[in-house]
């Protein structure tokens, strides 16, 4: 009689169990836990995909003895990356369909500070400088084209101004006075090379047409 009375147990313990079992996955289907799970590839990819966003990009190029205006899409690899970051990046891959580019070769960006003033400062590596090699005309577009290509990008600059691995340099290369903000000097060089400007048919002015309203920050 004994073992009847206790038989009761075992059963309990079975409803118990399956209770349990059915309110997990009641509150888990109507509550799921947010996912971040390490190896989900899915779920990696979805979150990139909401951490990356896509810039469409004017870009200069200095081609062929004049410049050429393409659109570029560019990533933002890092929620810290600005406009201005990815218009320098696509500015040295240089255009596509060109064998030889005229961008100096190896040139990176070492760093971008925004004065109080709108002037945006360009801290570039020493390749820019070294591995430069071109005449007047080339040294104008080169500098006229990262201008463009800037100012026609990014909402919240004025100027430009380019620094040497965090330095004022004299000149580029020799013909061209660097020690000066850009929007100055390209605009009173265009006289000097009339043939190498409006190939893409859109040129912006000196003081360079905004075509996407983005902030610098």
């Amino acid at each position: 009689m004994a073992s009847k009375k206790y038989l009761w147990i075992p059963a309990f313990l079975l409803l118990f169990a399956a209770g349990m079992t059915g309110g997990y996955f009641y509150f888990s289907k109507k509550f799921p836990s947010p996912p971040d799970r390490i190896g989900d590839k899915e779920t990696e990819e979805k979150i990139g995909s909401m951490i990356e966003e896509m810039f469409t990009l004017r870009i200069y190029y200095p081609a062929g003895g004049r410049l050429q205006m393409e659109e570029r899409k560019a990533q933002r690899k890092t929620p810290q990356m600005t406009v201005a970051e990815a218009v320098i990046s696509e500015f040295f891959k240089g255009p596509v369909n060109v064998s030889v580019s005229e961008i100096p070769k190896d040139a990176r960006l070492i760093g971008l500070y925004k004065g109080d003033d709108g002037m945006l400062y360009v801290d570039l590596s020493d390749e820019f400088r070294r591995n430069f090699g071109g005449d007047a005309a080339a040294e104008f577009l080169l500098l006229r084209g990262l201008y463009e290509s800037l100012m026609s990008n990014v909402y919240d600059i004025t100027d430009v101004k380019i620094l040497i691995e965090g330095r004022e340099m004299e000149s580029l290369g020799g013909h061209l006075y660097l020690s000066y903000p850009l929007k100055d000097m390209v605009s009173s060089a265009s006289a000097r090379f009339p043939d190498q400007l409006g190939a893409a048919g859109e040129m912006p002015g000196p003081t360079g047409e905004k075509e996407n309203k983005f902030n610098f920050r």
